[in-house]
């Protein structure tokens, strides 16, 4: 999903969620490094690198979760029905299940990791206070050193 797309379906959780007094998780997600992988191999290999995480990302989350492009090497994961602390240990799955690719198909030596920023819906929360708090979560893990999950 482009970022309008998905930005459409965060709308209609946070109304459901709203609505129903259930939880609601977001992740924002970030490759991490990802301008040293298109400078050093390429654009058209940073695109199949995209790809690739993308199809990953889609076999490993539920047909409940939203996930699509926020912009640049930035993604929007909407967990409907999830805490935090299911949130974080979704995350944390699918950043071991990325990091353990065999990146190396698309060069000798290639890692790719992820960093990623999760929060939960918080009572008349907005959608911009919301991806806020994620996206701060997001830059306080790469500010631990990257390839991991913090929580808003």
């Amino acid at each position: 999903s482009n970022r309008r797309c998905i930005m459409r379906m965060l709308e209609e959780e946070i109304a459901r969620a709203t609505r129903g007094g259930s939880p609601c998780s977001i992740a924002l997600i970030d490759l991490d490094w990802f301008k040293r992988i298109n400078d050093a191999y390429g654009h058209p290999t940073g695109d199949e690198v995209l790809r690739t995480f993308s199809i990953t990302m889609f076999a490993n989350i539920r047909s409940t979760d939203r996930f699509g492009r926020y912009g640049g090497e930035e993604f929007l994961l909407v967990l409907p029905d999830m805490d935090t602390n299911g949130a974080a240990r979704a995350l944390d799955r699918l950043r071991a299940i990325i990091a353990d690719l065999e990146w190396s198909a698309f060069s000798p030596g290639m890692k790719v990791t992820l960093s990623a920023g999760v929060a939960t819906l918080k009572g008349d929360e907005t959608t911009d206070s919301f991806l806020a708090r994620a996206d701060s979560a997001l830059y306080a893990a790469k500010a631990q050193g990257r390839n991991r999950i913090a929580r808003a």
